[in-house]
């Protein structure tokens, strides 16, 4: 009884000797992959390089003169003009000298040319160069030409940030090194993107056309209709997105008397359930003559859109149709919904062979089919949900990244053209400091392995994201570049350019964030709270480092009105962390919200989640989220309560057999005696 009782008091006390260390949610797998960003001085920023003459260079300016002469074309596209523009206004922000801009008919009399877009005798570029550009640089002529006038703009902004070293920072700000000599060195160069449509989604990417100059497709540009928000803004070259089946057959249309074109659940056909639209039965033959028909429609109406969707609605509660036509294919292409959509697609694409037909993998129809080809026009819109921003889908370092890379793998297989929609953003809390860099050249470098033409990158919609314009900024210039572009240089000039003095101190705070993640070996996901990192790059003490490190990148700008409000970007970051954490004290707490709204009503931020608004996380949420933090702060010890609980009545339960047995055997004796 002794050794019993002696055995239960040990478990107790490891029990309540480990509450406190239960509180851990690192994965077991190696997920994190390390970043490290450097210090990179002003004076480093200049790009000395351009002031040095010698063999196999072109004196473009001297002491502030130039004999070169900007032509155009006669007739000249406004995007490409708005280039020229922005080219001549930047180079004269460097030298002091303003460059004359002279239609190609004018060009006679000029010394040397600056051509844009094949004038005077340049060639276009040959070879399916996308809308890429080539750039010669000869001591007569300097020429950017590009396979159309989308190639030449790319071309200009590119001379503009990889050749003269200035930076596209925000929508609004250009970083311009000052440079009274700029002597360049000859070159006959062809680039192209490594991805072939490229989208960051983001409220910051639309405004002031910001996304030309980050050399982004996936945009409309040219739209001048101030009423457009950002859905319609955004997949240029798409006549339709997603979740669209019903825009090409619609229940109001044809289901009183056609209720079979519609899906079917639990015998009834249906085109809601559980308050979300449904689907079409796309084993019926007659579906696709009308979807086919009003597709043909559209393309007419807008016959410059090369791709077109067809895909299901939103519905994570409906696994398509489930009439027995529909069942028995899916389950012959081996349990997903891509045994019915895919052949409808494959129909639809031989009837369309000029265009792009895409649709969403994604609920029942993520999985990729068995024994099904895509034709060679068919593109798949492949979502990586859950995923992560922390291990790369090269390596699969976690659940969710090994899933997704696992996906992209199977596809590739089904089809040569799949648009990655990739999410790289925190919804639950939007401002919450989100260090994601670290995997974005290995992904990049998994989708130029894997049939990825395009790549759709979901930031947030709302304005003033967490790092918001240096993210877009990043992901747009890796998709152009590709894999073997140095993000962590990247970040650091962009950093450097963007906070001047102030840098090293953000530069510290961010490598402590990455380092902290790395430390913590956690997943990054979509909707991580304050908790899924308390252990972590957000826990209490890290989070008053950062505090700490933004009071010296204020001080190192201090009287600086324009580096002060960039600093107090990232300080908004960094509050929102701090306000969250559940052990500081309350009217702490209430000064860093005062903080914190005094900010967002500088920044003009009005949404702090997806699906909340700042009033609301004034009056109801940030005390709900600071709850549900605390209830995710105990509940190791609840956990560990009920085991201790558990182990007493474990205990008291093998007492009171014990003493039975006991008893018994000692009445036992006595009889026998």
């Amino acid at each position: 009884m002794k050794g019993l009782k002696r055995g239960i008091a040990f478990i107790l006390a490891l029990i309540l000797m480990s509450a406190g260390s239960i509180l851990v949610y690192a994965d077991e797998s190696k997920s994190v992959e390390a970043i490290s960003f450097r210090n990179i001085t002003q004076d480093e920023l200049q790009n000395k390089k351009l002031s040095e003459n010698g063999e196999n260079k072109v004196a473009f300016f001297e002491n502030g003169v130039t004999d070169f002469v900007i032509v155009t074309p006669e007739v000249c596209a406004k995007p490409l003009n708005e280039a020229v523009a922005v080219l001549q206004s930047i180079l004269e922000e460097m030298t002091g000298a303003k460059l004359t801009i002279v239609n190609e008919n004018q060009a006679d009399d000029a010394k040397k040319y600056f051509c844009i877009d094949a004038v005077m005798n340049t060639q276009r570029p040959a070879g399916d160069i996308n809308d890429g550009y080539q750039i010669i640089i000869e001591n007569e002529k300097i020429s950017i030409c590009g396979a159309d006038e989308t190639g030449t703009r790319n071309g200009i902004y590119a001379f503009i940030e990889d050749i003269l070293g200035c930076m596209f920072l925000t929508p609004n700000d250009t970083f311009v090194v000052q440079q009274e000599n700029i002597y360049l060195d000859k070159m006959n160069e062809i680039k192209k993107p490594a991805v072939q449509w490229r989208d960051v989604y983001a409220y910051e990417t639309i405004q002031n056309k910001w996304a030309s100059k980050l050399k982004l497709n996936g945009i409309d540009i040219e739209s001048e209709d101030p009423n457009l928000n950002i859905e319609e803004l955004q997949y240029e070259g798409w006549g339709t997105w997603c979740h669209n089946c019903y825009t090409y057959l619609s229940p109001d249309d044809y289901f009183d008397e056609h209720p079979e074109y519609f899906s079917e659940k639990n015998g009834k056909r249906v085109t809601t359930y559980k308050g979300r639209d449904a689907y079409l039965c796309l084993s019926n033959p007659e579906v696709f003559e009308i979807v086919k028909v009003s597709l043909a429609k559209k393309i007419e109406e807008n016959p410059n859109q090369l791709y077109w969707d067809f895909s299901g609605n939103d519905n994570p509660f409906l696994a398509g149709c489930e009439c027995e036509k529909c069942k028995a294919a899916d389950k012959a292409a081996g349990g997903t919904g891509m045994g019915t959509l895919m052949p409808f697609l494959n129909k639809l694409a031989k009837t369309f062979p000029d265009k792009y037909i895409s649709t969403l993998a994604y609920l029942h129809t993520l999985k990729a089919p068995e024994n099904i080809k895509a034709e060679p026009n068919v593109v798949i819109k492949l979502c990586s949900m859950p995923g992560d921003q922390a291990s790369s889908y090269y390596d699969g370092g976690n659940a969710n990244a090994k899933q997704f890379k696992e996906q992209v793998e199977q596809w590739s297989k089904i089809t040569d053209k799949i648009v990655v929609w990739d999410y790289v953003v925190d919804f639950s809390h939007l401002l919450m400091p989100f260090p994601n860099f670290a995997v974005q050249a290995r992904n990049q470098e998994f989708y130029e392995n894997h049939n990825i033409i395009g790549v759709f990158h979901q930031a947030s919609r709302e304005k003033g994201g967490e790092f918001a314009c240096l993210r877009s900024y990043v992901l747009s210039r890796l998709m152009w570049e590709g894999s073997d572009m140095d993000v962590a240089e990247c970040v650091s000039r962009y950093i450097a350019a963007y906070f001047g003095e102030a840098a090293p101190s953000i530069i510290n705070y961010m490598n402590l964030c990455s380092s902290e993640l790395y430390n913590s070996n956690h997943a990054l996901g979509l909707y991580d709270g304050l908790m899924a990192h308390y252990d972590g790059y957000l826990s209490e003490n890290n989070v008053e480092k950062y505090n700490q490190l933004i009071h010296e990148a204020k001080a190192a700008v201090a009287g600086d009105a324009l580096l002060e409000r960039r600093v107090e970007e990232v300080e908004l970051s960094v509050l929102y962390a701090y306000v969250l954490q559940p052990k500081i004290d309350e009217n702490e707490r209430q000064s860093i919200l005062e903080r914190i709204n005094e900010l967002c009503e500088k920044f003009n931020i009005t949404m702090v989640c997806e699906w909340e608004s700042l009033e609301s996380f004034n009056q109801a949420g940030l005390k709900n989220a600071v709850s549900g933090e605390k209830k995710e702060l105990m509940k190791p010890y609840f956990i560990a309560a009920g085991a201790v609980a558990g182990i007493v009545l474990v205990a008291a339960a093998v007492t009171v057999v014990y003493r039975i047995v006991k008893k018994r055997k000692n009445k036992s004796f006595n009889k026998a005696n």
